[in-house]
């Protein structure tokens, strides 16, 4: 399988957003991202978008509930958030094992329910560990309202994925350079952290993560306008590399959609569209599209 892709094949969608950090792909075909003035925008097939919601704080990753709803890691209030197609939002969690969670990055809803978010640092602000990393960041869960920490000691924990048998939950580590893996137990335990795939490079800073069906992990590398992929060989492959930004600028997070789930799209810290582009193989369906 030849998963290197051309930047003549990578278009733009959409247009004026702000931070489009997280994305996700609903059932119907409506692509949501996050927007950094404190809501989520949503947009149809032809590239037309409203804004939603009035979350507060620096919306961050996504994802979508079977429901339609989305839900929401808010790095910038603490909160973790369930925004409604209607514009209505409720807040889920804003602590973790009982105490405060500061800078949730990314959510992900498994099979059974089970919300798996990470949190960056806990210190107030992330940029601050983002410049001067500390292993302070975690892995938490939240199931029948209640929340509790399955790891810590993480270099700014950022994405976050199940594999499609659940049996490993997966985290971006972004400082440390690498993604780490955890095997996950009936009891929903999880065993101690090892490292997924090589190390990427004292430059690349993985940010999102997600699988396609074939297994292979999809990687968007913030700091070097990269996108990368580990194969279930756990070997990289540069899929996009613009080191000149031209369209890739500090990508983020990578989802999967439309026709058998083979569109790609993917959002940034800096661009004012998403990125949208075709993959060789199925995305691997999240629970939201099953």
């Amino acid at each position: 399988m030849n998963l290197k892709l051309s930047l003549d094949d990578v278009e733009l969608f959409g247009s004026e957003l702000n931070r489009p950090e997280g994305v996700m792909v609903s059932r119907e075909g409506s692509i949501w991202c996050a927007d950094g003035r404190g809501a989520c925008t949503r947009i149809d097939s032809n590239g037309n978008s409203e804004t939603l919601g009035d979350l507060g704080g620096m919306p961050n990753g996504i994802c979508l509930s079977r429901d339609g709803s989305v839900v929401i890691a808010n790095i910038g209030s603490g909160e973790v958030q369930r925004l409604f197609p209607d514009g209505r939002h409720e807040l889920i969690s804003d602590t973790m094992g009982g105490k405060r969670a500061a800078c949730p990055n990314f959510p992900f809803i498994d099979k059974q329910g089970r919300l798996w978010v990470t949190n960056s640092t806990d210190l107030d602000r992330h940029i601050d560990a983002a410049r001067f990393p500390i292993p302070d960041g975690s892995l938490y869960v939240i199931e029948g309202g209640e929340s509790r920490v399955l790891a810590e000691g993480i270099r700014f924990a950022n994405g976050v994925t199940l594999d499609e048998k659940e049996e490993y939950v997966y985290v971006a580590e972004t400082q440390g350079h690498c993604i780490l893996r955890y095997r996950i137990h009936d009891d929903g335990t999880i065993d101690r952290a090892e490292q997924y795939g090589p190390d990427l490079g004292d430059d690349a800073l993985p940010d999102g993560v997600a699988f396609d069906s074939a297994g292979n992990l999809w990687v968007p590398l913030v700091s070097i306008n990269t996108l990368a992929v580990i194969t279930p060989d756990q070997e990289v492959v540069i899929a996009l590399h613009d080191p000149e930004g031209k369209k890739l600028r500090r990508p983020t997070n990578i989802c999967f959609g439309g026709d058998n789930l083979q569109t790609a799209y993917m959002g940034s810290l800096d661009g004012t569209s998403l990125l949208r582009f075709q993959v060789p193989c199925p995305g691997m369906p999240l629970i939201h599209q099953l």
